[in-house]
Order: structure tokens, then sequence, then C-alpha cells
């Protein structure tokens, strides 16, 4: 059998179900559904904390249940399998990959995309018709531009969006090939 059972993480949680409970006796098959355990585990559980038999089943009252699940808590050798498997889950954390943004973001950005709600969108970048336009000296200044105009989007998307989708021009009616237009007043 497992000297560390699967429960002695879940102390703290256990304990807090415990304590809403108006029931002051617990068996078996209340930890099953309180601690979602298997009945093999909970009937571990009840043994190591010391639950008397009651007929067929093992039973132990609320607040000595709370107790020892206490003390089981702070045993040493248990206390040492939680901070086990705390390392272990900090160490796979830390594997994960973390990535990195492709745009370094210097203080000059950072001033800019703050001022993007006040200030609007620099000169380089020009919304026309259905058409954006972006002036760039290199691909790290065309990425910051980017950057600005996600940032704008984000914060006045409705203002961006009315530039874009401006109403079509109406096109000039044709006569059979011939472009009509309006009479001028002589």
């Amino acid at each position: 059998m497992n000297r560390y059972p699967s429960w002695i993480h879940r102390i703290p949680e256990l304990v807090e179900t415990l304590a809403l409970l108006p029931e002051e006796r617990i068996d078996r098959r209340r930890v099953e559904e309180l601690f979602d355990l298997r009945r093999s585990a909970a009937h571990e559980l009840l043994r190591r904390l010391g639950a008397e038999r009651l007929g067929n089943a093992l039973a132990i009252g609320r607040g000595q249940l709370m107790a020892r699940l206490r003390e089981a808590q702070e045993h040493p050798d248990w206390r040492w399998e939680r901070q086990r498997r705390q390392r272990i889950r900090e160490n796979i954390e830390s594997l994960r990959p973390t990535r990195r943004s492709l745009v370094p973001i210097t203080p000059v950005l950072q001033k800019q995309i703050a001022q993007i709600p006040a200030a609007g969108l620099p000169e380089t970048v020009c919304w026309s018709e259905g058409r954006l336009t972006i002036v760039c000296r290199d691909m790290e200044h065309l990425v910051e531009q980017l950057v600005l105009i996600a940032k704008a989007l984000d914060s006045d998307y409705a203002a961006l969006k009315a530039l874009i989708e401006q109403p079509a021009r109406k096109r000039p009616q044709t006569d059979g090939g011939n472009l009509r237009t309006p009479a001028t007043a002589s």
C-alpha cells in the first residue's frame, strides 16, 4: 500500500468541507462522497485516522476527523511528501517554455502605446478608404507599428472600423460605354 495517500495534499480542502457539515458522525460512504475517494481509499483514510467499528462499518466523529486531518497535515513524513509534490509542480512549470515578445518594448514604444487613445496613431500609419499604409525604416520598426495598430484596435475599435468600412463611393453612371456627366448650368 502507498505510504503517502493521495488525499494528503488536499487536507485543507477536506477540513473545510467537514466544517460545513451538520452531521456529527462520518462513515466510509460519506467520506467517499465528500472527498471524492474510492471505497478502498475512504476505508484507508478512516482506518489511518482512528475510526471505530460500528457493526460492519467504520465511523468517526466529525470534530475528531478534522483534528486528525490537521495532525496528519503537520506530520513530518507527510509534510515532506507535500513539499516533494510542490517541487515537482514547480519544476514542471519552470520547464514550460515562456514565449518572449518578439517586439522589444522600448520606453519610446511604451510611451506611444500609452498615448494611442488620446493622440491617435503616429504619422507612419495611414488609414484611407479600405487601405492601411505603414511606413517603416526596418523590420523592427514595422513590428512596432503593428503593435501600435493592435493597441489602437483594442482601445478604439469603432472609430477604426468606421475608417476602414466607409461607404463605397458611387461610381459614375455609364451610358453604353460613354460616361454620363451631370449637365452643368450655363
